[in-house]
């Protein structure tokens, strides 16, 4: 009996055994290999999230690690470029706070308003125009000899034209418009190119393009070399001015030639840290200008993809209209008062060259230098309006965005039709736009102002006002 006890066990569990093979092969729908199928994906899934670490940080479409990105490529340099010129603290966040560095800080701004005052100084008593460059005019003296009785004619060379309009103004301007920029980024202390440059950053990171940010790196570098280059060749200009002209500093002419040379130095460096502050400011209207047409962009990429809800697309809209208010009303002034110091120079250089002010007789521009230093005014005093009708261009495409998204039939195809309403409604009331001089900045605006200006060039050549060129 115990026999018949073991046997009938044995063939009880080979039962159980052949039940659970059944229910197993149940379980995964009749096929054998939905286990190892499970493993090998597991294993690729591990694969490509080790591939993924494996990348720099600014490929992972991590918060963290595109700020960082921000930072390191583009947010850190540049702030310390502005710290150079006085406009922003120079260190890490880790030292801002601490008294010592702020008085560092501040007498560093000191400093450089102490040298851009000797540079409108020495301008001035060099006869220094940034218009037309070294400009004298002869003024007689009659010297008496001993004899009382003959005179003998002597001639004195004089700043020529007025010093209000050729020099104290200009230089209260150009001064004023930095001044104003200090209070902006320094008394202030505003954070808004940062905020548009993280905001700007974050928007672009998509997975589908992870080439976004780099681009746009590259195009915020590329107005720095281009404002970089500018210094460059107004620093050759001034001294290729200096090397074809006599130079006569007012109130100096007996000492001792060691002094006139180092007068002549700081007259290149200070002219030179003029152009350098003035071309920062300009530069960073631009970058921001630029900046602001990336985030918008943006923004109606990931609306007509439907990456962004649309209740959060109007957030950021509105978001981007403070950053847009700040940038015309608060940061445009500044670049107002450069544009008008410029236009004035620009517009002054062009009738020297064209011999219109005739008045000083006893000089003549050198047409080459002279030419390209009025090409550098203009090409300074269009760019922020060439970069502001971009910005205008840009916010204009947003107002139809909303029609776009209404016929497209694969990507909100499942979204409610008032949903879609309310973002047309929403989009096409929008009133956007870049400003300078409180006025709105268009394209065709700024091309009827060049066509005009052409065809005044065009008049003057054939009046034979430009028959010395």
């Amino acid at each position: 009996m115990m026999l018949c006890w073991l046997q009938s066990r044995q063939s009880s569990n080979e039962a159980v055994n052949s039940k659970n093979q059944r229910t197993g092969l149940n379980e995964n729908n009749g096929d054998p290999l939905r286990m190892s199928t499970t493993s090998i994906l597991s294993e690729l899934e591990s694969a490509e999230v080790g591939e993924i670490t494996e990348r720099p940080d600014y490929e992972n479409l991590s918060t963290s690690a595109v700020l960082h990105y921000c930072k390191c490529k583009i947010l850190r340099p540049y702030l310390r470029l502005l710290g150079v010129m006085g406009l922003r603290p120079t260190s890490g966040d880790d030292i801002e706070c601490s008294p010592c560095y702020s008085i560092f800080a501040n007498l560093h701004t000191f400093q450089v308003l102490i040298f851009m005052c000797i540079g409108y100084v020495l301008q001035y008593t060099a006869c220094f125009r940034r218009d037309r460059g070294f400009c004298y005019t002869l003024m007689r003296i009659d010297h008496e000899l001993v004899s009382n009785t003959t005179k003998e004619l002597q001639y004195e060379r004089i700043c020529y034209g007025s010093i209000a309009f050729s020099y104290a103004i200009p230089s209260i301007l150009h001064l004023s418009a930095y001044l104003y920029a200090v209070y902006l980024f320094r008394i202030r202390e505003n954070e808004q190119l940062q905020n548009l440059m993280e905001r700007a950053f974050l928007m672009s990171s998509d997975p589908s393009d992870r080439g976004s940010q780099k681009r746009l790196v590259r195009i915020l570098w590329l107005f720095i070399v281009l404002s970089i280059i500018w210094m460059i060749i107004a620093l050759i200009t001034v001294n290729l001015m200096m090397a074809r002209g006599i130079i006569v500093f007012q109130w100096l002419h007996s000492s001792p030639d060691q002094l006139k040379t180092v007068l002549k130095f700081f007259l290149i460096v200070c002219t030179l840290w003029h152009d350098m502050v003035q071309g920062t400011i300009i530069t960073s209207y631009c970058l921001q200008g630029q900046l602001l047409m990336s985030h918008l962009y943006f923004l109606r990429t990931k609306l007509l993809q439907h990456t962004l809800a649309p209740l959060d697309w109007m957030k950021e809209i509105s978001e981007f209209k403070k950053l847009l208010k700040y940038f015309n009303d608060d940061f445009g002034p500044a670049v107002c008062i450069y544009t008008v110091v410029n236009f004035s120079w620009a517009a002054a250089g062009i009738l020297w060259l064209l011999k219109y002010d005739n008045v000083d007789v006893q000089s003549s521009p050198i047409i080459y230098i002279s030419i390209i230093n009025v090409s550098l005014w203009v090409v300074i005093s269009l760019a922020p309006f060439i970069q502001a009708a971009r910005l205008t261009s840009a916010c204009s495409t947003i107002q139809g965005i909303g029609h776009e998204i209404r016929v497209r039939p694969f990507v909100y195809q499942d979204t409610p039709g008032s949903d879609l309403d309310t973002i047309l409604l929403y989009a096409s009331s929008l009133n956007m736009c870049a400003r300078l001089f409180r006025v709105p900045i268009t394209g065709r605006y700024l091309l009827l102002a060049l066509t005009v200006g052409s065809i005044v060039m065009l008049i003057l050549g054939q009046c034979h006002f430009l028959s010395g060129l």
